[in-house]
């Protein structure tokens, strides 16, 4: 396996079909995201059924929506000019040069003096100088068009609203019963909300929470205490806080879902401008490459893949950068995501396994798994060996799809080690081509089938 980096594609217009979808996902897509903020519940359906159809296997990823706050409609070229007043409400009505409808009940409550209040991704921003009974006045920091029901963000308020909607919970039902194996959860703001979207799942859904609110970075160790993975929304933190903090933001999130041992992603205009052309630029280039080295598990496309013109092309370009960045990355130190403090016997076998196989040079380190975790602690230390694990659970054999570096296949279930590790000996030299003698570091827990019980690590050569 080359590409040890994965790579998750949004679903949309520009792949919706069948085939389509089987040919990205033969071209290297790794996890297919379905956006529930566009598309019906039969679009959704039919890409879960073609993701199932395929021979490669693919992971499915649930994105809700989350809260939408917008403005209204709004008087036909209706033009906001910098440094006057406007009023702003949460009383419908035709928004204009003098009044903006925004549809938030609890404007009046949660928005203070002094907090700016960004339209359509910061285009227009505005400042509030008073606040009256049922209305604010505001001044216009930056003017521009405001156009109908556009999108609102508050990056300096604490709002009241739930992350949760009554459309999230229906669209959370539906990926429930159509066996999706994660869920992207949009305008965290603390554990509370990732804790809210579990208790509506099944257990064995993973939960990424989407990192794209200022509060969410104040409440980052809290919340990756219950997520099982974070996504860097660049597109949205670009909004909440200035756009040259981001990358050292995009640093301090990875960071800390390296510390912990959790899943990370990395998301937003990573090859933007192949929505429409053949080649990336060379800022998307590195812009990818050290979001690899900084720590990112997956990288992900999003408008690229689902309304560009080139989805293949994406793909191709996203792989082939992921490729050549595993390749050159230094993996043979421990010191990358060596301060994990969680499921600490788990990650001190995982480090272990990885210094032996480092050591002794193996051919890869095989893993027995019944949750997925195993792996992802071993991939957390960059092993410079291939992983390669095994499980009988299927919910885990797709997940996997999300890991770094990390082969998953599915066996039946045995009853002993000795067992299991007899298939395994079979599949590497059948299916893999190993060479009888070559060296491999096993990681396991007896008793078989029980988990988080990998307690066993042993040096087995092939064929013996």
């Amino acid at each position: 396996m080359n590409r040890k980096t994965k790579i998750i594609a949004t679903v949309g217009p520009s792949l919706h079909s069948e085939q389509k979808i089987h040919k990205v996902i033969q071209q290297g897509v790794d996890v297919l995201r379905l956006n529930f903020s566009h598309g019906s519940m039969e679009d959704h359906q039919n890409v879960i059924k073609w993701a199932k159809s395929s021979k490669i296997n693919v992971a499915v990823m649930q994105d809700i929506q989350g809260p939408k706050i917008r403005t209204g409609l709004s008087e036909e070229t209706t033009v906001l000019k910098k440094s006057k007043k406007i009023v702003i409400t949460n009383e419908e009505c035709i928004s204009n040069d003098k009044t903006i409808f925004i549809n938030y009940k609890d404007l009046i409550n949660d928005i203070n003096v002094e907090d700016r209040i960004f339209i359509d991704d910061g285009q227009v921003v505005l400042k509030v100088v008073k606040k009256n009974k049922n209305s604010l006045e505001a001044l216009i920091l930056i003017g521009g068009e405001l156009r109908d029901n556009q999108g609102v963000a508050f990056p300096d308020s604490n709002l009241s609203v739930s992350a949760i909607t009554p459309k999230d919970v229906d669209d959370l039902k539906f990926g429930s019963n159509n066996d999706v194996d994660f869920v992207a959860v949009s305008f965290v703001r603390n554990a509370d909300d990732v804790k809210t979207v579990k208790e509506l799942i099944p257990k064995d859904i993973k939960v990424i929470a989407k990192i794209e609110l200022k509060i969410a970075l104040d409440n980052i160790e809290e919340i990756l205490e219950v997520a099982d993975g974070v996504m860097v929304a660049r597109g949205d933190l670009g909004v909440q806080l200035p756009i040259e903090q981001v990358p050292f933001i995009q640093k301090q999130i990875l960071n800390a879902a390296n510390s912990r041992g959790k899943i990370s992603i990395t998301a937003t205009e990573m090859l933007q401008s192949m929505k429409t052309s053949y080649r990336p630029t060379r800022a998307e280039v590195t812009d990818i490459t050290n979001a690899i080295l900084e720590g990112s598990d997956a990288v992900m496309l999003s408008a690229e893949t689902s309304i560009g013109e080139h989805p293949n092309r994406a793909v191709e370009v996203m792989s082939t950068i992921c490729s050549e960045t595993d390749a050159r990355n230094d993996t043979s130190t421990l010191s990358f995501k060596e301060s994990s403090s969680i499921d600490e016997l788990t990650t001190t076998l995982a480090r272990a396994a990885v210094q032996v196989a480092n050591d002794i040079d193996a051919r890869a380190i095989v893993a027995f798994t019944e949750t997925g975790r195993t792996p992802l602690l071993i991939s957390n230390f960059r092993p410079k060996s291939s992983i390669v694990t095994f499980t009988s659970k299927s919910k885990t054999y797709n997940q996997m799809s999300l890991l770094w570096g990390v082969e998953q296949y599915k066996i039946d279930r045995k009853n002993t080690f000795e067992e299991m590790l007899s298939d395994a000996n079979d599949f590497l030299i059948n299916e893999k081509k190993y060479s009888k003698g070559d060296k491999v570091v096993v990681v396991a827990g007896t008793p078989p089938n029980v988990e988080a019980a990998t307690n066993l690590i042993r040096v087995h050569r092939i064929g013996e």
